[in-house]
């Protein structure tokens, strides 16, 4: 790391606030040498979790930053380890809970560039989704009403992004751990003001599901399949 970088993230998080030209430095800091280093990732995190407020500039550099290191740190390039997929869940996790939707945007989009990540940073980003519909609070609802059990066109597009990314050991495919979570979701919303593209999701997610697995209790399929077209 840059005495430069660590000097204005230094400032910046002790400041609580960070401005666009101090953005603008550690971008051109950070991308020096052509990389982010774990200090600087460090840092980085640091420096959001004292921020007041995170700014559309900030989110943007915070995702690109972070997933830069997360998906390119080390060896495959494109690939995230198991051990950078445990400090992000454990940096991301410290206090129990996401806090802006800049951390939720920062999980999703690692999934979707990454060439492959391991499953438990999949399981991870799809149980915060969970947690703000079924609870009503959380960075999904960052804005909105607080409504629990209730899903949001915001929450849908963030389930079908996560289900369908490249990252993961399925990509494009729905498993069927994933096709309970909609079926949770479901029940759990059920005469709810959901928005519409939670309605579309839930009959492509599962019907991606049954069409694609061949499961050995073919009865609870089929029993699904009826729920599916019922819904």
């Amino acid at each position: 790391m840059t005495l430069q970088f660590s000097d204005i993230a230094r400032q910046a998080a002790a400041d609580g606030a960070v401005s666009a030209e101090e953005i603008l430095a550690l971008r051109r800091a950070g991308w020096t040498d052509g990389v982010i280093s774990p200090a600087e990732a460090e840092a980085v995190m640091t420096l959001n979790d004292a921020l007041a407020a995170r700014s559309a500039e900030w989110c943007d550099f915070f995702v690109e930053a972070i997933g830069e290191f997360v998906i390119n740190g080390s060896e495959p390039k494109g690939y995230v380890s198991d051990d950078n997929a445990r400090w992000l869940m454990a940096r991301l996790d410290r206090d129990g809970r996401l806090d802006s939707m800049a951390e939720l945007e920062l999980l999703v989009r690692v999934l979707e560039r990454a060439a492959n990540a391991p499953e438990t940073l999949k399981t991870y980003a799809l149980a915060q989704i969970e947690k703000a519909v079924l609870t009503g609070t959380g960075p999904t609802r960052s804005g909105g009403e607080l409504a629990p059990n209730c899903v949001s066109d915001a929450e849908a597009r963030l389930l079908r992004r996560v289900l369908f990314a490249a990252g993961g050991d399925g990509p494009a495919a729905v498993s069927r751990a994933e096709a309970e979570l909609l079926f949770r979701l479901k029940d759990a919303s059920r005469g709810a003001a959901n928005g519409p593209e939670w309605k579309r999701l839930f009959v492509q997610g599962v019907g991606n599901h049954l069409m694609g697995y061949v499961s050995p209790t073919a009865q609870l399929d089929r029993a699904r399949a009826g729920e599916l077209e019922s819904f």
